[in-house]
């Protein structure tokens, strides 16, 4: 089987030649063993900032300590890709320990719409029971409200390497450009474990990038518009308003993609059915997709896989969370429903071949106050769907809206918007 090809920029060969050439130099001897792995590193760093990173040297590079979580960034990523291929992924390298635990900043990429932070951890001990509990993020002295998505350990890991994503709502201001990230891990015998990583950003922080598009789509009566489309390096937003004369809720636009004029297609970094699920009923709410910030064009072409809705007036449960009861459902709602704790279980039998999913997200209590909701749980077997939507202690009724619910209204809709 042939090689693929790979591009590396004869600048940045060179450069590294004379880096380590240099270093060889300096080294003794008896350092020569930490010399080869510095030369393999830097050698694979010139690939990691290529014009292409393909899957195979991404493959590779992912073994070497500290690149592991943003090469399968940019293989799972086209956006990232993109921020790798043009220099905007910031390189931070702050290293603080405590307790045994030595934690890295390996870098971040910001932007107005979020900030992603790469990070490793190594420990004198066996960290397979070590968890991230959760990242308090500090602009100066002031805490960054909503918190960042992370992902747990994984059983068994002698290292960790992993990404803290915050996500805005609305464009972040970059006042200042110092912050502080503080981490707290939980281990079984050493407790809480708690390091903080003060760093600053160096780059010019990229400027959004707005369309209007005011495109109304009408599939079977019930309307929509995507107002706008707006860029950043992170992720490409559409910003959507519901029809208020609907007569259906829209619970769910799903397998949203974009296609550039070249026929590069972006879609959802992550799946927005969660976040979707608990704003939709504001009448506005936005899709997040790969961004194609650094490649510009005349028009996109929106791609919507199906539009999921059910009646209005019906898209919600009551259960009672003192009783443990499930009150009132739907009629057409076929799942098993049972109420736990301060959670509510669901099965619902597949309708393709997904394996996990968020029915129950959003809530509000008996007096129209908000149900926060705390996690999930999913699994499925050959035939149904397992969740366990878990809600903070509450003792009394509540109404929980339902997130999704397989009723397609629509099927394939394409969009050409052009963005002049």
């Amino acid at each position: 089987m042939s090689k693929l090809p790979i591009d590396v920029p004869k600048e940045k060969l060179q450069q590294v030649r004379m880096d380590m050439f240099r270093k060889v130099q300096r080294e003794k001897r008896a350092k020569k063993r930490i010399v080869s792995v510095s030369i393999a590193f830097l050698f694979c760093l010139s690939f990691l900032f290529s014009i292409r990173v393909s899957p195979t040297i991404a493959s590779h590079v992912a073994k070497i300590p500290g690149f592991q979580v943003i090469v399968s960034a940019v293989v799972r990523d086209k956006g990232i890709k993109d921020i790798v291929d043009n220099d905007y992924f910031e390189e931070i390298n702050v290293t603080q320990s405590k307790n045994g635990l030595s934690l890295t900043l390996q870098g971040a990429i910001a932007d107005n719409s979020g900030l992603v932070l790469y990070y490793d951890a190594d420990a004198s001990f066996d960290i397979s029971e070590l968890h991230l509990e959760g990242v308090q993020l500090f602009q100066g002295d002031k805490e960054i409200e909503g918190g960042g998505s992370f992902t747990g350990n994984q059983s068994y890991q002698t290292r960790i390497s992993s990404s803290v994503d915050y996500s805005f709502s609305e464009p972040f201001a970059y006042t200042s450009k110092d912050f502080k990230a503080v981490f707290h891990f939980y281990e079984k015998d050493k407790g809480n474990i708690e390091i903080s990583i003060p760093f600053s950003l160096q780059n010019e922080i990229a400027k959004e990038k707005i369309f209007t598009a005011n495109r109304t789509v009408n599939v079977d009566g019930q309307k929509f518009t995507i107002t706008k489309i707006r860029r950043s390096p992170l992720r490409m937003a559409l910003d959507i308003e519901l029809d208020e004369a609907n007569t259906m809720q829209i619970l769910s636009l799903e397998n949203i993609a974009v296609v550039t004029e070249n026929g590069e297609r972006r879609e959802e970094g992550v799946k927005n059915g969660m976040f979707i699920g608990r704003n939709i009923r504001d009448g506005k709410f936005t899709l997040n997709l790969q961004s194609n910030y650094f490649h510009d064009s005349d028009s996109l072409k929106i791609l919507i896989g199906a539009v999921h809705a059910v009646p209005k007036g019906k898209d919600f449960i009551e259960v009672d969370f003192g009783t443990k009861e499930v009150l009132t459902k739907p009629d057409y709602l076929d799942w098993d429903i049972s109420v736990a704790q301060q959670g509510v279980s669901v099965a619902a039998k597949k309708w393709d071949d997904r394996s996990r999913h968020s029915f129950l997200n959003s809530a509000v209590k008996a007096d129209g106050t908000t149900l926060e909701y705390t996690s999930g749980s999913y699994s499925d077997d050959e035939q149904y769907l397992f969740a366990t939507e878990n809600f903070e202690n509450y003792d009394g009724k509540a109404k929980i809206y339902l997130n999704y619910y397989f009723n397609p209204i629509g099927k394939n809709i394409e969009l050409n918007i052009p963005l002049q």
